[in-house]
């Protein structure tokens, strides 16, 4: 992978840093570090915008310091499989075999990067990547960004094997060029070479897509065919709607194995629903009320019947106080 920043390209070829030199490095940077996005807006105005007023609510001063874009080796990059072959279908193989996301794991490096408020206060979306170099594991991927993070760096990376988040969520990243970078979370996705390990891949960076939809609140709706209005948008979407960079991933590399937006749009809603079906369920002995609950919709989450809550604990009435700890058992 390469990276670009203005017009300048750092070869994926060049040495590595040596990880001590890196915190050395980060530690001066973050010290240096003065600038900030312009004044936010609120999350939930920039949730109702479509991509052209959101880019102009940027500054110029924004457009300038968050002008980087995770550089790809090609758009249409050639590799050795036939992009013709048939494949069978990934959201399906991933059922059949009962396919689970991997853990979420933290890189240590990750306070170490720069802190850039978002315009929108938090992310509004996800932004879908994948790496185009078939050539190099998520790991090397990884300390690649790490080693060049002053041209451009992610949240996280999924591969077949795991999940790494890479950098705050609480902060922006600097993968999708100046006027998408303030308002996105972004996941890239590396390369695999067998069918089982994009199926697998693809899983991970779906789970890691609905689960940070769900840490804001936000539900799945696709960009792609939305004028590039929604919360999960692919970075070639990015290119048609936001403008500020010109990359078409992950479309090509997804149709090499038989895929495309749509069906990822599918796999996010997938896991998405399972979140919140998990966390919708109560079980144990007791459960404590929060805001919007209400018996009826207790008793349905925790099977129990609404006349048995009530006898449990003596309410003479459906009325409920946030707080209150309500017997189950």
């Amino acid at each position: 992978m390469k990276y670009k920043f203005g017009t300048a390209l750092i070869l994926s070829s060049s040495l590595l840093l040596s990880q001590s030199s890196f915190y050395v490095n980060a530690e001066e940077k973050s010290n240096e570090q003065t600038e900030n996005t312009s004044k936010s807006i609120s999350f939930e105005q920039a949730q109702k915008m479509n991509p052209k007023e959101l880019t102009n609510l940027l500054t110029d001063e924004d457009l300038k310091l968050h002008n980087k874009v995770a550089e790809h080796q090609s758009t249409e990059l050639e590799t050795n499989r036939n992009t013709n072959e048939a494949y069978q279908n990934v959201n399906g193989y991933i059922d059949q075999n009962n396919i689970k996301p991997s853990a979420i794991t933290q890189d240590t490096r990750m306070n170490s990067l720069p802190k850039y408020d978002y315009k929108s206060d938090k992310f509004i979306g996800v932004v879908i990547h994948e790496t185009a170099n078939p050539n190099s594991t998520i790991d090397e991927e990884i300390n690649y960004m790490y080693n060049n993070y002053e041209s451009a760096f992610v949240h996280a990376y999924a591969g077949s094997s795991k999940i790494v988040q890479t950098a705050s969520s609480d902060y922006l990243a600097w993968g999708a060029g100046a006027k998408a970078n303030p308002y996105f979370y972004q996941i890239e996705l590396a390369q695999s070479s067998t069918f089982d390990q994009f199926a697998k891949s693809v899983n991970n960076q779906a789970y890691l897509t609905a689960k940070m939809l769900d840490q804001n609140g936000l539900k799945p709706s696709l960009a792609d065919h939305n004028e590039g209005t929604g919360t999960v948008i692919s970075h070639n979407v990015i290119s048609q709607y936001y403008g500020g960079t010109d990359h078409t991933d992950p479309i090509n590399y997804f149709s090499q194995w038989g895929y495309d937006m749509d069906q990822f749009y599918s796999l996010v809603q997938k896991h998405y629903n399972q979140l919140n079906e998990a966390s919708d369920t109560v079980t144990g002995d007791t459960h404590t009320v929060a805001s919007g609950d209400t018996l009826y919709n207790i008793s349905q989450r925790s099977g129990v019947s609404v006349d048995n809550i009530k006898e449990l604990n003596d309410l003479s009435s459906n009325d409920l106080t946030v707080g209150q700890v309500l017997k189950l058992k």
